[in-house]
């Protein structure tokens, strides 16, 4: 369709005059204000531009920077020409703004009727001995843009790793897979797209109308959708094409060597049949040691740290140059020197990986995670602190597309930096123990304790199998089922815990309730007139890590006063305390300190009618406190270390304020109370609810 003539408009606005005609011959007299600096115009967000029109969406707003020699006020005029379809006669439209001081910046939004296609504009400064030069003037040129309203045709997407539009499960967590973009609109210049919930990315065409290819890894298993649209310079986007992806179930590691063969054994079996881990004839390596505890694994192979004993199998688990992980159990007796937990080797150049112990510049000792690089060093990241005998789990993750190394500690990030490993390296075995020196000949990091559980995978493991593999389920304290009561004479009647060795104490009316449970066969009833429970022992220490839970049932709807459920405390301050509150929710509260009026942390969980099982926790090494509600976490927050102190006093069920005498006593049913002295781990929490 031709696009209207605009040969002169005419503008009328509130704070503007329209100009038409010939200038005034003031404008030719005077001290008139300085030509306009073109790298003082914009077109839109984007600087002038006289040569390559600036593409734009809408009708832009023109900007501009004026001023007077004199310093007297001065107002802008800003003129926009377009050639016109057809006609060879071209538009123009022009407008005179209000007076500011000199050195304001002044601006107009180009009205709608400006037809889409190329424009160009200019802008002069009236001061008062008139008008200033356009700024095109002395040939500078015109600030030129174009204006395209036309929508790119949608993206084709096409990849040579998954079968899109496939109802077919594919392999893809930890992986990346190439994902091309192309359009059949020659003036796209980018590719906006979003891949599993996650936030749109935008990937540039090296040239208008080329295609672009990323890799794309998906955040997890199950269902996901990628989305992509295109997009031209103007900011047009095109309809999305989606494509919905069915990603399987993580795939397990390529190899792994548990180390819990039976004592005397010389070789380690790997799990999947692939070639053991042999040690030489005649080196210290002794199986049989302790496993972590809170693990599933059952044994663990000690090292003395003589030179050159280790474990070797005759197998190249990981190509260093691909995506890669690496994982161990890690108890070092020295941490004073550098040590290798699992490597493997490279031929006169470094380890295609390992990962260990080292000393850094300063002195400390620190875990590491090490790899090649193209200069022919290694790239070394650390992090973490190891203890002599203490049971530690490492994992190095190397991510190529991202060109990052990373290295967990204990489940949780430690460090991370930059690595990009070359290709084509030659590559060796791997070795449990010791690492081989550049030279191909001489042994290093020769292991001074126990390993365990030593595993490689041919993808990038994700922080949340990261942190299940560095989990130890945390010992248990204490397990009240409250599922009987015992009476000794007329002291005093508890409920035993399950190893029948501790006791929650019943105190006032509380009582077993066996006809309405909350599991099992009985639960303690509580009227909220004094009634609790208190243990006959410390439980947990809280200025370390730990987790509590129990269960609980109100016995009227949305009560109108608070009523704690648990809490442990000193002389004036509880640490923790669980308790319903009086405006209908449920509250966690630490405090910093035992003092009459500590700082505390709060957090909250909504409340609903029936019964609910809550967990608070401590994580001393994230330094977070958490509130779970029926396996889900319900809030949490940061709390330092410098914030947690140990409560001496008993565990109370039913009531807080145990140091100054008590309160807040609950009115309901309470059961499966557990106390651990650690961290659990939401899937723990999830079971137990």
């Amino acid at each position: 369709m031709p696009r209207p003539t605009f040969r002169v408009l005419t503008v009328a606005l509130a704070a503007a005059t329209v100009l038409a005609g010939p200038w005034p011959a003031s404008a030719l007299a005077g001290d008139e204000p300085a030509r306009p600096s073109l790298d003082r115009l914009t077109t839109g967000d984007r600087p002038c531009d006289v040569v390559t029109p600036t593409p734009v969406r809408v009708s832009p707003t023109l900007r501009a920077v004026l001023g007077d020699p004199g310093g007297d006020r001065v107002s802008a005029q800003f003129e926009v020409g377009w050639d016109d379809d057809g006609s060879g006669t071209p538009g123009s439209l022009s407008i005179e703004t209000t007076a500011k001081a000199g050195g304001s910046e002044f601006s107009w939004p180009v009205p709608a009727t400006v037809p889409d296609g190329p424009a160009s504009w200019r802008v002069r400064a009236k001061g008062s001995d008139g008008y200033g030069p356009w700024s095109d003037a002395a040939d500078q040129g015109r600030c030129r843009y174009v204006k395209d309203t036309q929508v790119p045709a949608a993206p084709e997407v096409t990849s040579p790793d998954v079968p899109l539009g496939s109802a077919e499960w594919v392999d893809l967590v930890g992986r990346y897979a190439a994902f091309t973009f192309a359009s059949s609109s020659s003036d796209v210049t980018a590719y906006h797209y979003s891949f599993g919930g996650g936030a749109q990315a935008v990937a540039r065409a090296d040239a208008p109308g080329a295609p672009v290819t990323v890799r794309l890894t998906p955040p997890g298993t199950g269902v996901t959708v990628l989305e992509v649209q295109s997009a031209d310079a103007a900011g047009n986007l095109s309809a999305p094409t989606r494509y919905t992806l069915r990603i399987a179930s993580a795939a397990d590691s390529v190899a792994r060597w548990k180390l819990d063969d039976a004592a005397g054994s010389l070789s380690a079996a790997e799990t999947s049949g692939g070639p053991s881990a042999w040690a030489g004839p005649g080196e210290s390596v002794a199986f049989g040691a302790e496993a972590p505890t809170g693990t599933p694994l059952t044994g663990a192979v000690s090292l003395d740290g003589s030179y050159g004993v280790g474990l070797r199998a005759e197998t190249t688990a990981a190509d260093p140059a691909a995506s890669f992980s690496v994982s161990a159990w890690v108890r070092p007796e020295d941490i004073d020197r550098t040590m290798t937990a699992v490597s493997q080797t490279g031929f006169q150049a470094p380890s295609d990986f390992a990962l260990g112990t080292t000393v850094t510049a300063d002195g400390t000792p620190s875990f590491r995670f090490s790899l090649p690089s193209a200069s022919g060093a290694a790239t070394q990241v650390t992090g973490g602190t190891p203890a002599p005998g203490e049971w530690s789990h490492l994992t190095g993750v190397y991510d190529p597309v991202k060109g990052t190394a990373r290295l967990y500690v204990d489940g949780v990030l430690a460090a991370t930096g930059e690595a990009a490993v070359p290709s084509g390296l030659p590559h060796g075995y791997v070795h449990i123990g010791r690492e081989l020196e550049t030279d191909g000949v001489h042994w290093t990091g020769p292991w001074h304790g126990d390993l365990a559980d030593v595993r490689v995978w041919d993808r990038v493991v994700l922080p949340a199998e990261i942190a299940g593999l560095g989990h130890r389920t945390p010992p248990r304290t204490g397990y009240w089922a409250m599922d009987t009561v015992r009476t000794e004479g007329e002291t005093y009647t508890d409920t035993p815990d399950a190893d029948g060795r501790k006791s929650l104490i019943l105190n006032g009316d509380a009582h077993l309730d066996t006809a309405d449970p909350l599991t099992g066969a009985g639960s303690i009833s509580l009227d909220g007139d004094g009634d609790h429970l208190d243990s006959d022992d410390h439980q947990v220490d809280t200025d370390r890590g730990y987790t509590v839970t129990a269960q609980v049932r109100l016995h009227q709807w949305a009560p109108e006063r608070d009523m704690a459920l648990l809490s442990q405390g000193g002389d004036q301050a509880d640490a923790f305390t669980l308790r319903y509150r009086a405006d209908g929710v449920w509250e966690a509260v630490f405090a910093h300190a035992d003092t009459a009026e500590p700082a505390t942390t709060t957090l909250t969980a909504p409340y609903s009618d029936g019964p609910h099982t809550f967990a608070v926790q401590y994580d001393s090494t994230a330094g977070q406190v958490r509130l779970f509600r029926d396996g889900y976490l319900a809030d949490s927050a940061p709390y330092a270390a410098s914030d947690a102190w140990n409560a001496h006093l008993a565990l109370q069920v039913g009531r807080d304020g145990a140091g100054q005498g008590g309160s807040h006593h609950l009115d309901g049913d309470v059961d499966e109370v557990r106390t651990y002295a650690g961290v659990l781990s939401p899937a723990e929490i999830g079971a137990l609810s």
